[in-house]
């Protein structure tokens, strides 16, 4: 405690709580998640440029050899810019795809939109937010080589597949859910 107030941080002796984002999952699941998806990539842009890491290369790269499509969102005019579109919109282009790419490499990032993708039944490839290790733990890294792996594991096996996506959905419910985020947030303040 000394060293702590010599350096001016005085009494800091307070406990920190840490608790998820919630998410509406009953929405999401009602209105986006199906069981039949096709079978395309979606490279998912975060509006920082240095976010994106290699999304695209490795969305072209991976689509080109595969022979799969590769959906992205539009941008104006040629520009950085993507076009704006309503999250209903937004949600409606990427949900039908099964791939869904985010290469972002920033690991202080909570990851809020791979939250959604767990949700409607996507299976997400690539980056280093927090979520990806908690929804998609073998895809969590931005290693071209572990990537495409994994995503030959998952496009060969669709026992494989469907474990990545319960995973991802079982997590999403026990972590992210509106009741799970209540129940924590009252268990902590109880004590």
């Amino acid at each position: 405690r000394d060293a702590q107030e010599s350096r001016g941080l005085g009494d800091v002796y307070k406990r920190q709580n840490f608790f998820s984002s919630p998410h509406d999952i009953e929405y999401v699941y009602d209105n986006f998640y199906t069981e039949v998806k096709d079978n395309a990539i979606f490279a998912y842009l975060p509006n920082p440029i240095h976010r994106r890491g290699k999304t695209i290369e490795f969305a072209e790269y991976i689509g080109k050899k595969y022979n799969i499509p590769v959906v992205r969102k539009p941008f104006t005019n040629g520009s950085n810019d993507a076009i704006h579109m309503s999250w209903e919109d937004f949600t409606n282009l990427w949900s039908p795809c099964l791939w869904h790419f985010n290469l972002d490499p920033s690991d202080l990032q909570q990851g809020q939109h791979v939250v959604a993708v767990a949700n409607a039944g996507c299976i997400n490839i690539g980056g280093m937010n927090e979520s990806h290790h908690i929804l998609f733990p073998e895809t969590a890294t931005c290693d071209w080589g572990e990537l495409e792996e994994v995503f030959v594991k998952y496009m060969e096996d669709e026992n494989e597949r469907f474990k990545a996506i319960e995973h991802a959905w079982k997590s999403v419910n026990e972590i992210f859910g509106f009741d799970s985020v209540r129940k924590t947030l009252i268990k902590e303040f109880l004590q």
